[in-house]
């Protein structure tokens, strides 16, 4: 059988005022405490939360959940002390967050707003086996809380507060990582004096310098001397490369041309000379040069200066080259040239 485990687990939640109705009790998803209680983080899946929180409030005694001092409503009789500190009325989901609606006593509310205590500690049952939260039982007032890196619960009344919790307040920022406050006050600073070089040449001046900017940006009509229209722009591309096009033609056909005059084109190899051509021109003209002469310009093979007798059986290395370029096998580029040759 599983066994379920109580875990009281103390969270720093947003800053809010302690007289508020909601407050953070749970984050949502895989989380560890600072005292690795644990060695499998817990977890509040997302899709278990509406269960989670029906269980909770159903198995609430009189529908409410207690938040005490320090838990010390859990301690063993002869010292525990019952007193609420608050009441949680209802939960829900927010965000990445378990809300919970609270009620404080006017002792929970003291202790808040006079800084006795600052975070709030949840207690859940979770599963052993794998760290699945099942059920929040209420919560406590504490001062050492589990997870620091959640934001602690703040007084209405922040005179009291270090500086550098008020500026993290203000930027909605941790108050324990010093480093994302200096990165994000830096960016502040960087884009204020960027805006205030941008106003200066402009020659803009007031509150509403942002306004003014956008206003003269929308309002500026582009000088057609400087720009052209889309579609011209796109019609001119589509010629130029219709241009290139022909013009890659011409060249191929000049190329083949050229290997007719010299007679060394057959019938036979001008599908694949013209394909070569076309798609390689350089290849085309490399093997031209290097070609025997296979015709005169009357279409009949060269009487006298006809090349080597072929062998055949075999394919020269010209022909391999052919046959390979034309995408036919050397058997029928084989058998092609002795037909051609025997009627020759």
């Amino acid at each position: 059988m599983t066994q379920i485990v109580r875990n009281i687990c103390a969270f720093a939640p947003e800053p809010i005022d302690p007289a508020a109705d909601w407050i953070e009790i749970m984050p949502v998803g895989e989380f560890r405490t600072a005292d690795g209680r644990s060695a499998k983080p817990f977890r509040l899946d997302p899709a278990d939360v509406a269960a989670v929180i029906a269980r909770s409030m159903t198995l609430a005694s009189n529908g409410e959940l207690l938040i005490d001092f320090d838990h010390r409503s859990m301690a063993p009789q002869a010292i525990a002390d019952t007193r609420a500190a608050g009441w949680i009325k209802n939960l829900k989901l927010e965000g990445e967050r378990v809300m919970a609606s609270v009620v404080w006593t006017p002792d929970g509310r003291a202790a808040l707003e006079g800084r006795s205590y600052r975070f709030i500690s949840p207690v859940f049952d979770n599963l052993k086996s794998d760290g699945r939260v099942v059920r929040i039982q209420g919560a406590g007032l504490v001062n050492d809380p589990a997870l620091p890196q959640l934001r602690q619960l703040a007084s209405k009344d922040n005179s009291s507060m270090e500086p550098i919790e008020q500026i993290a307040g203000l930027l909605g920022l941790p108050a324990d990582k010093p480093e994302d406050i200096v990165a994000r006050v830096t960016a502040l600073a960087t884009s204020e004096t960027q805006l205030a070089s941008i106003t200066t040449a402009a020659g803009i001046s007031g509150d509403d310098a942002v306004t003014q900017i956008c206003a003269r940006l929308t309002a500026t009509t582009p000088d057609p001397g400087a720009f052209v229209p889309m579609a011209t722009f796109q019609e001119v591309q589509t010629q130029l490369a219709s241009l290139q096009k022909d013009i890659g033609k011409d060249k191929a056909e000049a190329a083949l041309d050229r290997a007719r005059d010299a007679g060394k084109l057959t019938p036979a190899m001008e599908e694949w000379a013209t394909q070569l051509a076309s798609k390689d021109l350089a290849s085309f003209e490399s093997w031209a040069a290097s070609a025997p002469v296979m015709v005169e310009l009357g279409g009949r093979r060269l009487a006298g200066k006809q090349p080597p007798a072929s062998n055949p059986d075999k394919l020269t290395d010209v022909e391999r080259q052919m046959a390979s370029a034309m995408g036919v096998s050397e058997e029928a580029f084989l058998a092609t040239r002795n037909a051609e040759q025997k009627g020759a």
